[in-house]
């Protein structure tokens, strides 16, 4: 018996809720802005979610084109999508957070 269809089926599943998660925090940076009158520059949320469906889609590619058994590692390019979608997501959401409890880089410490 096939594990690949359990594969793609388990794949799909967790790569569409990393997806979801990028989407809801889109929302919420969008949602901010509007009631707060503040700048979230949410729209650039939608870079690591295009870089996260890119890696995703390359990854998955590999369960159709490799008889192999496909693994999450040796894509130089999904590796480096998902690393830069990983750091913008961590900068804008440092800077939603920043935004949203109202502080200075200065007054932290």
């Amino acid at each position: 018996m096939s594990t690949i269809p359990l594969r793609i089926i388990m794949g799909t599943l967790i790569w569409i809720g990393i997806i979801a998660l990028q989407v809801i925090l889109l929302t919420i940076a969008q949602f901010f802005e509007r009631t707060s009158q503040q700048q979230t520059w949410y729209q650039l949320y939608l870079i690591p979610i295009l870089f996260t469906a890119v890696g995703a889609i390359r990854y998955m590619s590999r369960i159709f084109t490799h008889h192999s058994q496909p693994d999450f590692a040796g894509d130089p390019l999904a590796d480096v999508l998902l690393l830069v979608a990983g750091l913008l997501l961590i900068g804008l959401g440092n800077l939603l957070y920043e935004k949203m409890m109202g502080e200075r880089r200065h007054d932290r410490y």
